[in-house]
């Protein structure tokens, strides 16, 4: 869908049905289907980061592409809570730090 002059690095789009495959699995059952999730997050990144040369460029932008796909796709009552705890800095847009607040977390009460 890219021609050849685009570079790589530009083509963060996830594919459409990619994104609602992903979609569905966090609608499902999130914390059920993460093993399921993160797999195809990378499996997606993989196909879409596929013409960069291997190194650590393109280990980092697989790695940011799945921290942001990730949030994307988050629960409404774990979203809210992740978006807080990274705007008042408690914790970064990473994706163990997302991981982790989503399996050893319980979503707190407002």
């Amino acid at each position: 869908p890219y021609p050849p002059s685009v570079p790589c690095l530009l083509r963060l789009d996830i594919p459409p049905a990619a994104l609602a495959n992903l979609e569905d699995l966090a609608t499902k059952d999130f914390k059920g289907n993460l093993g399921k999730i993160i797999h195809d997050i990378y499996q997606t990144a993989h196909v879409m980061f596929g013409d960069m040369p291997q190194g650590d460029h393109k280990k980092r932008a697989k790695y940011r592409f799945a921290s942001k796909t990730l949030m994307r796709i988050l629960p409404s009552s774990l979203k809210g809570e992740v978006e807080g705890l990274i705007e008042s800095e408690k914790m970064t847009l990473d994706l163990y730090e997302i991981l982790g607040q989503c399996t050893w977390n319980t979503p707190t009460q407002a």
